[in-house]
């Protein structure tokens, strides 16, 4: 339905850097920005609570297809070995890897499950035209639970473990496969779906809800949690690339391969870009956050006034990143699912893997609990704004 008729006290309030405005009108193809901080507040909604619901009910759909098939077949010598998601978490934990098998179902199945079905109930109720019980809670907790939810990491698990083992053996593609790639188109459009923006949509419903309140000023205590975070996922992230991240026992020969190690072997397979997009994920990506994240925080504590609007970007990045180094583990428990045929080859998870999965914990729980606001507050901006409405911009 159109934002068309807004109520003159519903706020509109930026997470990043604390700033409040009435909200705005907006026409198709516009969203209101944050006049300080550039960050992007509303979205014109193209679908209404119903096109939602259908799009979350082929979601739940594809979904249980994807883990309910297994996602490909290795063939060697005549033997088949299937692999589905669930067969890749039994086998991690009977490898003697716990910590990586929970890590990975979590991420992979049960909170993306969660999260779906909270949305199908939220979106139920606003299709009726009424709210569902407790609103406030549930759309609070759908937005806890986005940044957890991997379906597209662990897709290209997927194809990275495809190259990986396309050298040793034949891989059959399996129907689990096809509907990870669709289900992941659907939860990545899904993510549009903030607990503000059902919160407009509730809104524009003429449904009783009231505009999200102005949130308390940041707490510096922010500043010993997150460096606690950033200390401990940097000591992490020595042992996570020291140690192999899985072992190989084959009628070859036994080895045991690091994340480096792996990212060699694609290059010499000739697979530069997927040696490329493991580099970035595994290697890169979580060097960066741990980077950037102390300079944000230090440069806060400094109440430092310069790049506020560049810092606050920087800050959405690795925000936004977090979740892709997660890709390692996954490539790690499919491996071991698919290479299980005794002596002629076996793959097992690796201590590393158990440390890297800590790293990507810690580092996206430095990155959540940090909040932005305490370095424009930090810098002297300490009182919310409240001009008539936010910067409308057109799409380009």
């Amino acid at each position: 339905m159109n934002a068309s008729a807004p109520s003159a006290s519903f706020l509109l309030t930026c997470h990043h850097c604390g700033a409040a405005y009435q909200r705005p009108v907006l026409a198709p193809g516009e969203w209101a920005q944050c006049e300080r901080c550039d960050h992007v507040l509303e979205t014109y909604s193209v679908f209404s609570p119903r096109a939602w619901l259908a799009v979350i009910l082929a979601t739940l759909v594809i979904f249980t297809l994807a883990n309910a098939y297994p996602v490909a077949t290795l063939l060697i010598s005549g033997k088949g070995q299937t692999a589905s998601f669930f067969d890749a978490i039994v086998i991690t934990w009977e490898s003697g890897y716990p910590e990586v098998a929970v890590v990975a179902f979590a991420a992979g199945f049960f909170l993306p499950a969660v999260q779906l079905l909270l949305l199908l109930w939220v979106f139920f109720a606003l299709s009726l035209g009424r709210l569902p019980l407790f609103f406030d809670r549930l759309i609070a907790l759908i937005d806890l639970l986005k940044p957890w939810c991997m379906v597209p990491v662990f897709l290209v698990g997927i194809l990275v473990s495809v190259v990986k083992l396309v050298g040793l053996a034949s891989l059959v593609p399996g129907v689990g496969l096809f509907a990870t790639a669709v289900s992941a188109i659907f939860i990545t459009a899904l993510t549009r779906l903030s607990a503000h923006k059902i919160l407009c949509l509730a809104h524009d419903l003429s449904l009783p809800v009231v505009h999200e309140p102005l949130p308390k000023a940041p707490s510096p205590t922010l500043f010993n949690r997150t460096w606690a975070l950033i200390l401990a996922a940097a000591i992490l992230y020595i042992p996570a690339n020291l140690l192999p991240i899985m072992q190989i026992n084959s009628i070859a020969g036994n080895s045991a391969h690091t994340i480096m190690g792996g990212v060699i072997e694609l290059v010499g397979m000739g697979s530069y870009s997927i040696a490329a997009v493991v580099f970035i994920a595994s290697v890169v990506v979580p060097l960066f956050k741990l980077v950037c994240l102390a300079v944000l925080v230090y440069l806060a504590q400094q109440r430092a006034t310069h790049a506020l609007r560049a810092r606050t970007h920087l800050y959405e990045v690795v925000e936004f990143i977090g979740q892709w180094s997660m890709l390692d583990v996954f490539v790690v428990i499919l491996l071991s699912a698919l290479g299980r045929f005794g002596a002629l080859l076996t793959i097992d998870p690796g201590a590393g893997a158990v440390a890297f999965a800590g790293v990507v914990i810690l580092t996206m729980l430095a990155a959540l609990g940090f909040d932005p606001r305490l370095a424009w507050r930090r810098a002297g901006h300490r009182r919310h704004l409240y001009p008539e409405s936010a910067k409308i911009a057109p799409v380009a």
